[in-house]
């Protein structure tokens, strides 16, 4: 059992290093598409968000694939597909409705959930703080152009 949790707990660190270097790209790519518009649109929102998007994507895939390797790794399961579903599952914290989960693997089905549950927040996070980093401007680009056009009747 001690191992079980020891090897849970390596492959959250992987899984929170993942993360980070999703966030690291996230950020270089925003200031990126920062540089390339001079004042914020719709468009450049637009952008950030489908970049950021992916990449949180990217990341929270690839940590199910992560979990997917140690289900496949230690034998818990038969075959990469049934791996992934697994690791999905105990991500998301979805839960397992179609199946039982064997008893040899119980202990890595809450560590993945516990994972999941922290890296989703990562990336709840991270898309917020886009969002707020975007939308005052956009705010202010509304109220400009809807002072410009005059009280309507």
């Amino acid at each position: 059992m001690m191992q079980d949790f020891l090897i849970g707990s390596f492959v959250s660190i992987l899984v929170m290093l993942a993360h980070l270097a999703g966030t690291l790209l996230i950020v270089s790519s925003v200031e990126r598409i920062r540089k390339r518009f001079t004042e914020p649109n719709p468009l450049s929102t637009f952008i950030t968000l489908t970049v950021v998007y992916i990449i949180l994507s990217c990341m929270l895939f690839a940590s199910v694939g992560i979990w997917a390797t140690l289900y496949i790794g230690l034998n818990l399961v038969d075959g990469w597909g049934n791996a992934f579903y697994s690791a999905l599952v105990n991500y998301t914290t979805l839960g397992f409705g179609d199946l039982v989960q064997a008893s040899r693997t119980r202990i890595y089905g809450p560590m993945a959930a516990a994972s999941g549950i922290l890296m989703f927040s990562w990336a709840a996070a991270i898309l917020v703080y886009v969002l707020q980093a975007h939308l005052p401007a956009m705010i202010r680009m509304a109220a400009h152009s809807s002072s410009k056009k005059g009280p309507t009747h």
